[in-house]
């Protein structure tokens, strides 16, 4: 079922006005049709947290002191108009439109939505990875190409403070880490956004693919493919990174190169997360990404665009953060 909203510009809440996908105008109506005169516009349908889930195209035409509208039947499953009582069969595929949009239908990962619906934005989708439990992600579907599901989304425990020992990063993942325990909360809930700081649970990572990326307002966008190394499969090694943003003042076009897990930067492997280093820099410790997760382990979670274990990630930010997502 679906209605028009004459106003335009704006989402509409679902459901709404008894029905489930409600449509609203992209552009405001327009007004300066004389009788007689038609115009074509567009409305979109919102489905569930998803603004402008599909798009159509409708005839406005102007009579005597009102408009009349010509509404191709909505494409849904038994849709229609507030207003029509007819029934209509379904016109278009019901699982292709609403593909990851409901709990019906979800995708396996963000890549396969953005596969599917080639038009999806950045937002909450429903998926199954590894064939398991349906769960709502977060998928940016926009940085360099979409396709990204959020994994894990942190924050920082003391930043102003950032390389003394009470700071580490918080929640942590249940990834495989050493024999150490951590002594912050571990979580296995997905991420639905950016700012939610938990992380989805580290088994289903591999599932989603094999490419990561790290985001962060405080040091460089990193994208990164497999080496001799992997994140999804907890393996020490070479990793093949690029730059996506770069977000520091220092080290423009920086990557690292290898990935170390356990003992890096620790000779007692008492860390408690994957290490992201640089092996060209010059300097002995060679961190750009540390993903510590303790405060007795005497170690800070660097984040150095220079890959030199330094401070020179951006200070003063408001909400520091960071997310790693997998494609």
């Amino acid at each position: 079922m679906a209605i028009i909203d004459q106003n335009g510009g704006g989402c509409l809440k679902s459901p709404a006005c008894g029905a489930m996908f409600p449509a609203y105008l992209l552009k405001p109506h327009p007004v300066n049709l004389k009788p007689g005169e038609s115009a074509q516009a567009t409305v979109c349908y919102t489905t569930g947290k998803t603004c402008c889930a599909k798009t159509q195209e409708i005839a406005i035409k102007k009579c005597s002191g009102f408009f009349i509208y010509k509404l191709p039947p909505a494409c849904l499953k038994r849709g229609r108009y507030c207003g029509d009582k007819e029934k209509r069969e379904p016109e278009c595929d019901e699982m292709k439109l609403l593909y990851g949009l409901i709990k019906k239908y979800p995708g396996k990962s963000c890549k396969d939505i953005k596969e599917k619906r080639k038009d999806a934005t950045s937002g909450v989708y429903w998926i199954k990875p590894g064939g398991g439990q349906t769960v709502q992600a977060y998928c940016d579907q926009e940085t360099d190409g979409g396709g990204w599901t959020l994994v894990y989304s942190y924050t920082f425990t003391n930043y102003r403070a950032f390389r003394h020992g009470s700071n580490a990063i918080t929640p942590r993942p249940n990834w495989p880490i050493s024999h150490h325990v951590g002594n912050f909360y571990q979580s296995t809930t997905p991420p639905v956004s950016e700012t939610d700081y938990n992380a989805m649970g580290f088994d289903l990572w591999k599932s989603l693919g094999s490419e990561f990326m790290v985001k962060s307002n405080i040091n460089h966008w990193i994208a990164c493919k497999e080496g001799t190394g992997s994140l999804v499969e907890f393996k020490t090694g070479s990793v093949l990174c690029r730059i996506i943003k770069n977000v520091a003042s220092k080290c423009h076009n920086y990557v690292p190169d290898q990935l170390i897990l356990h003992a890096a930067g620790n000779p007692a492997g008492s860390t408690l997360g994957p290490d992201l280093i640089r092996s060209q820099s010059n300097s002995w410790l060679k961190e750009y990404y540390y993903f510590e997760s303790n405060t007795r382990t005497g170690n800070w979670p660097t984040h150095d665009p220079c890959g030199t274990n330094s401070l020179n990630h951006l200070t003063n930010v408001n909400n520091p953060h960071g997310n790693i997502y997998i494609r």
